[in-house]
């Protein structure tokens, strides 16, 4: 692809995908965030800030949780989304949520083409 042609193309805007599930369960999640091209999952352990009797009374094992951020590209959103839905109720125990923040800036023609897994903007283009 010649420059010329590099110029032309309208990045997509990319978004931080962020999604709480049962601890444990935050690999396979990244890894069906994956298939959505999303190159960047990162898996936390976290502990929420609900009370005890509140956990109980929900029928919760315990405040802690799996939080996956996983860079994604916008036109990819909602059908992610969608699809996690259905996994939060057949995996999850309709337990998870997900939610999207947009990016407002990435730094380097080689640093979006990873984050948002266009073939385009590769090393052999920089």
């Amino acid at each position: 692809m010649s420059d010329k042609d590099n110029r032309n193309i309208a990045p997509e805007k990319l978004v931080l995908l962020v999604t709480v599930v049962q601890k444990g369960k935050g690999t396979f999640f990244a890894d069906f965030i994956k298939t959505f091209d999303s190159n960047l999952q990162v898996s936390i352990v976290g502990t929420g800030t609900a009370e005890t009797n509140l956990v109980e009374f929900l029928g919760l094992k315990d405040n802690k949780r799996s939080i996956v951020f996983s860079v994604l590209r916008e036109d990819k959103v909602d059908a992610c989304m969608e699809a996690l839905q259905d996994r939060f109720h057949t995996v999850n125990n309709d337990t998870g949520i997900s939610f999207a923040m947009p990016l407002s800036s990435v730094i380097g023609k080689l640093s979006y083409g990873f984050l948002s897994n266009d073939e385009r903007l590769g090393k052999g283009n920089a």
